[in-house]
């Protein structure tokens, strides 16, 4: 017989059985934007260390100050924010190969940067500026220059064409005749 009033009393839940409805979504979204602003950090600082190189520094200024480049994309050109490819510097060597979206008021392009380091100054091989629909603009004004210490391609000797094929029906041109050699004996 039950003397209390109330009725019969059930055993208290712990406090993971009264909250775990909330606790679990609640750590899984914690640790999802842990994560989220891990990457976001990593990404930053990188980004942050490629746009402070001397070589990115330089090829966006040279951009800026172009004229064909003013002219096509207005002013002011900034440089956007997705940077692809490498930069390696150890001491005084170093290469770079690498491209950055350049935007401004009226148009939109993507700055093409090749380099190389041999002592403190960076030199530029390719230095271009390509824009959608249009041609590209060099800014380097001239042929690219060739790293140091590397062999240029000797110059080919020009190769005459082959003859063409000739068209079904057509007979074969008479064959050469062959060149006569004298042989001459002392």
């Amino acid at each position: 017989m039950n003397t209390m009033p109330e009725g019969e009393m059930a055993p208290r839940q712990g406090w993971w059985g009264r909250n775990w409805k909330w606790v679990v979504p609640t750590g899984c979204l914690g640790l999802l934007l842990s994560c989220g602003c891990l990457g976001a950090l990593i990404f930053g600082l990188t980004y942050q260390a490629l746009r402070g190189t001397g070589v990115f520094v330089e090829a966006v200024a040279l951009a800026r100050q172009s004229p064909e480049v003013k002219q096509a994309l207005g002013e002011p050109i900034e440089a956007g924010m997705m940077l692809q490819g490498s930069i390696q510097s150890n001491n005084d060597q170093g290469s770079a190969s690498f491209s950055v979206p350049l935007e401004g008021p009226k148009a939109a392009g993507t700055l093409l940067v090749e380099a190389y380091k041999d002592g403190e100054q960076w030199k530029f091989t390719t230095l271009q500026v390509e824009l959608p629909g249009q041609d590209s603009i060099n800014l380097l004004g001239g042929p690219p220059e060739p790293p140091a210490n590397t062999v240029p391609f000797p110059e080919l000797p020009e190769v005459e064409p082959l003859p063409e094929e000739e068209a079904p029906g057509q007979h074969p041109a008479e064959p050469a005749e062959p060149e006569k050699h004298e042989d001459i004996q002392l």
